[in-house]
């Protein structure tokens, strides 16, 4: 059966595109993106959660847990490079019938995000004092901050054998198992919080460090029932002594995993510096851009979570040589995440005014704020090309590509012109979001000429 090319129509929408064929089954692109968007939506949700929470305790807390969890999570995306790696790793090899090569690449995922952590975690506890001192943290705010961060990152490996496994389920189509339990461990994370902070029952767990133990328990749950339901599953990977002649999977893995991971630890920093420049021009620019990431993030979550089911869907179609349909199906995804981002970004401006006035009833604010969701169209269309073709390229294994553009983008045009047109020039926070926009429009369109050239083709690494 021939299948309608996407090109033809603008709203055209083929079902075929988004199914492929296993031997476990069928895998749909639906069944991948529901468990991502409700992950994303719950899990930020969590995190308003805690941070609520820890207010109560007192703003001391709060800046201080802050201040170590901006380092921590740049930790956990550097571990997050074998769990990229090894998910695109293991489907393509899945997409491919080579099913022995995907479990051994699952086996040493697992080994060594272990021992990689373990390492990291033991020297970063160690060096805990100079490093938190580097982000001008003093007195009793620094030694919760060391105190915190010491338990977190000590027993960071939870977290990214975590990770390991999850990627693991996500790539044998299971991606419902991982969300779950991921949804389980934020939940009994945020309870454990209330209870060490409202305290309605005492318990062992007091302040700071009963909320970093808080985190670890929740981590360690986790990633014991992520083992434990592996091992039930069908395709759990049997360790044998051949694997050993095997290790050379790791530098596929790490080929694919770490230019994504260079990518987004330089897109997280440069949101920092953004956040800085944006400093300069006063406080209410500050709290304007703050409840603005706040809201814009319901606009453009849907493509974010559609680009990771694409990446998976992808991946297995470049192991299988399937690159009409790939193409295809990036094509149609583009446009639906397209159409959703300038859907959800004329609401958000339509709506606007109330919803600034749920954060706060400063005027300045809400006029500022109502003018920049209208520029931000542009902002969300550009950040719809990126989430779909930026996937794309990593799930057919073209990942230095996209590392360079999103290095040279963040850097040269977000932050450089951010500086520009929002000092220099006096446009204010507006001119910062103009330099937003020309970020990921540029990037965007690069990724999608990259996708269409077919230059991906070639990197595959089955």
């Amino acid at each position: 059966m021939q299948r309608k090319d996407p090109d033809m129509a603008l709203f055209s929408y083929d079902k075929q595109l988004n199914k492929i064929e296993t031997p476990s089954g069928t895998i749909t692109l639906s069944s991948l993106f529901l468990p991502f968007f409700i992950e994303m939506v719950l899990i930020n949700t969590m995190g308003t959660i805690n941070t609520l929470s820890l207010s109560h305790y007192s703003q001391n807390s709060v800046a201080a847990v802050g201040a170590a969890t901006q380092l921590i999570n740049m930790i956990f995306t550097f571990y997050g490079v074998v769990s990229a790696g090894s998910s695109i790793v293991i489907s393509q090899n899945l997409g491919a019938g080579k099913k022995e090569t995907a479990g051994d690449a699952s086996i040493i995922s697992i080994f060594f995000s272990a021992a990689l952590s373990l390492g990291i975690g033991i020297n970063l506890a160690l060096s805990a004092r100079p490093i938190l001192t580097m982000m001008n943290l003093k007195g009793e705010l620094l030694s919760d901050a060391i105190l915190y961060f010491r338990i977190c990152i000590t027993f960071s490996f939870f977290q990214a054998v975590y990770s390991a496994l999850s990627s693991i389920f996500r790539s044998y189509g299971k991606p419902k198992t991982a969300v779950k339990i991921s949804l389980l461990v934020n939940l009994i994370n945020a309870l454990l919080n209330i209870l060490v902070v409202f305290r309605p029952f005492e318990i062992p767990l007091r302040g700071v460090w009963g909320i970093a133990v808080s985190s670890v328990i929740s981590q360690c749950f986790g990633m014991i029932l992520m083992f434990f339901l592996l091992k039930r599953s069908g395709f759990f990977p049997h360790f044998h002594k051949e694997i050993f002649r095997k290790l050379n999977l790791i530098t596929k893995i790490l080929y694919i995993g770490v230019p994504g991971g260079i990518a987004n630890l330089s897109y997280s920093l440069s949101q920092v510096v953004s956040t800085s420049i944006v400093a300069f021009i006063g406080t209410e620019a500050v709290s304007t851009k703050i409840y603005l990431d706040n809201i814009f993030f319901y606009v453009y979550v849907i493509g974010l979570a559609l680009g990771q089911a694409t990446s998976l869907i992808i991946s297995r179609l470049a192991g299988a040589r399937k690159y009409t349909q790939a193409m295809q199906l990036n094509k149609q995804n583009l446009k639906i995440t397209l159409l959703c981002n300038i859907f959800f970004s004329v609401v958000i401006f339509l709506l606007g005014k109330p919803l600034l006035g749920i954060f706060t009833d400063n005027p300045a604010i809400i006029a500022v704020g109502h003018q920049i969701m209208l520029f931000d169209i542009l902002v969300e269309i550009g950040r719809g090309f990126n989430h779909i073709e930026n996937s794309s390229l990593r799930g057919a294994g073209d990942v230095f590509y996209p590392m360079i553009i999103s290095l040279t983008s963040c850097w040269v045009i977000s932050i450089l012109f951010a500086y520009l047109l929002g000092i220099v020039f006096g446009l204010g926070l507006l001119g910062c979001w103009i330099a937003f926009a020309m970020d990921e429009l540029f990037r965007g369109i690069l990724y999608f000429r990259r996708f269409q050239s077919g230059k991906w083709k070639a990197k595959t690494i089955v």
